[in-house]
């Protein structure tokens, strides 16, 4: 179960909550009036509290006291350190943090209202392809900002994962409980602290179902790279009901996911898209070079399948993209000629396509204006006026050779005159030798 504010009221006044010396209408630290317990894990417990002066509902997380390792404490201390450092309206937020009188550690957060992802599938089931994608868009935009200071979640999974609703009445996603997440930037750790990880390499901490192979192996030895892992098999989830890997319990889900190959998603959910599958199956590779390498790479790639809302809201949407809806039935058809071999254009002519829809009914098309630079842009088109001249130039052979083309070109045209010049009867013709003129007169024309 999850450290999530997921549950109804299960205490009374005087009543102890959840193990710890605390009970129902305590006020804590002379500013929170403590009510009921409303969320359970492994490691923590979770309160809820109203804050006097304020006024305002407040979820109070404390670890429980039978686990009072110092590995567990500074686990916890990290915690509520990682998730204050990550701004992001898609990260539970976290208001304070301390310790009490006795120096058990405490940390305040938002009162989130709604399910967990955990139990929304329990109690109506698998989501709509688009609230599935809507939700891991969400998921995905929190990645990128805890990844962007150096936080791993390492515990991506439907229970940590809270279905609330924004103030416009939408979904909205939180990500919760980065209690086991790794720290890979030594400013997110106080300086009095060690800089590794408390993990040890002989650590298997996470939900088997959901982690990737190289933390099963090691929970030590992973990266951002673990979490985008964890979002394809959540996603597998979210749209089937069902988990990626076919196994009854945590030991063969870990066996599974390091040695089987993943379910296909719609071998599972056949109104999956076939695009959607595959970026499912690149999230669940088990080579970590051959997956998506960002959360935001995989953030964009989901967008072709999300809801018109989440593409509008967007922080990467570009202002100058012209969303054109289409109709397949107003497609031209194809010429009669290339009807049979023709296959799927490459790409269009204008400009650069992206988020085209994979279903039959609702296709779009974002086009983006070019942006190719002025010098490979094609040429205004020529002016419908006539030229007044054409310039032809003119054809000689190479130097060297002209010669020797004006000789057989005269030698050509000779014995062409003689073959078609008409034969008359008579004399043949005389030869007349004129001699060359003196210089002081006038030649001679008459025969000697």
């Amino acid at each position: 179960m999850s450290d999530t504010p997921s549950h109804g009221d299960r205490s009374e006044a005087g009543e102890k909550l959840g193990g710890l010396p605390i009970s129902a209408g305590d006020v804590l630290l002379r500013k929170y009036r403590v009510e009921r317990l409303i969320g359970e894990g492994g490691t923590g417990i979770v309160l809820s509290a109203t804050h006097v002066q304020l006024e305002q509902k407040v979820a109070i997380k404390f670890l429980r006291r039978a686990l009072a390792s110092e590995e567990i404490r500074t686990r916890f201390e990290r915690e509520a350190r990682a998730m204050g450092k990550i701004e992001s309206d898609h990260v539970v937020l976290v208001l304070d943090a301390g310790t009490l009188d006795d120096g058990w550690p405490y940390m305040v957060m938002e009162h989130l209202e709604g399910r967990d992802l955990a139990r929304v599938l329990k109690e109506d089931g698998p989501l709509t392809i688009e609230d599935a994608v809507d939700c891991m868009l969400q998921v995905c935009e929190a990645l990128e900002h805890a990844h962007a200071h150096g936080i791993v979640h390492r515990d991506l999974k439907p229970a940590n994962l809270f279905l609330t609703t924004s103030e416009d009445d939408h979904v909205h996603v939180k990500v919760v409980d980065f209690g086991i997440s790794k720290i890979l930037v030594k400013n997110v750790i106080a300086p009095f602290e060690p800089s590794q990880d408390v993990t040890t390499g002989f650590t298997v901490m996470g939900s088997p179902r959901y982690m990737a192979p190289e933390q099963v192996r090691s929970a030590k030895d992973v990266d951002e790279r673990a979490d985008l892992w964890s979002v394809g098999a959540v996603l597998f989830k979210l749209i089937t009901g069902e988990h990626a890997f076919d196994a009854e319990g945590n030991l063969q889900a870990s066996i599974a996911v390091l040695n089987d190959e993943p379910r296909m998603l719609r071998s599972v959910a056949p109104h999956a898209p076939p695009g959607l599958e595959a970026i499912v199956q690149r999230c669940l590779r088990k080579d970590v070079e051959s997956r998506f390498q960002t959360a935001r790479e995989l953030r964009l790639a989901l967008r072709a399948f999300a809801s018109e809302r989440e593409n509008e809201d967007d922080g990467d949407a570009d202002e100058n993209a012209v969303t054109v809806p289409i109709s397949v039935r107003s497609l031209p058809p194809a010429p009669a000629a290339e009807a049979e071999d023709a296959g799927p254009p490459a790409s269009l002519p204008i400009g650069r396509v992206e988020g085209m829809r994979d279903t039959p009914t609702q296709p779009s098309i974002r086009i983006l204006p070019r942006t190719d630079p002025p010098s490979r842009r094609e040429p205004p088109p020529p002016s419908s006026a006539a030229p007044a001249s054409v310039a032809i130039p003119r054809l000689r052979p190479p130097g060297r050779v002209w010669p020797f083309a004006m000789a057989a070109l005269c030698v050509g045209g000779l014995s062409a005159w003689r073959f078609l010049a008409p034969r008359t009867a008579g004399p043949s013709p005389v030869s007349v030798s004129i001699p060359a003129a003196a210089p002081d007169r006038p030649a001679d024309a008459s025969p000697e």
